[in-house]
């Protein structure tokens, strides 16, 4: 799906491999989709996550940071 958002950028944390991600985020479920926009966070998804939900949040979002 990020191929439709070529401007964001994908990085992957295991929680269980580095345990302070998730105090940090505040993330204490699996998975956690959490997107920063300008430092700052604008999206957060955890569990179960509807793909068209997501795609529709993401054009809104990338279209309000980059313009579209």
């Amino acid at each position: 799906m990020l191929k439709e958002f070529p401007l964001i950028k994908l990085g992957i944390v295991n929680a269980g491999e580095v345990t302070e991600i998730a105090g940090y985020l505040m993330a204490f479920t699996a998975p956690v989709l959490v997107l920063f926009a300008d430092g700052k966070e604008v999206l957060r998804e955890a569990r179960f996550v509807p793909i068209e939900k997501l795609r529709n949040q993401l054009h809104r979002i990338y279209e309000a940071t980059y313009g579209d």
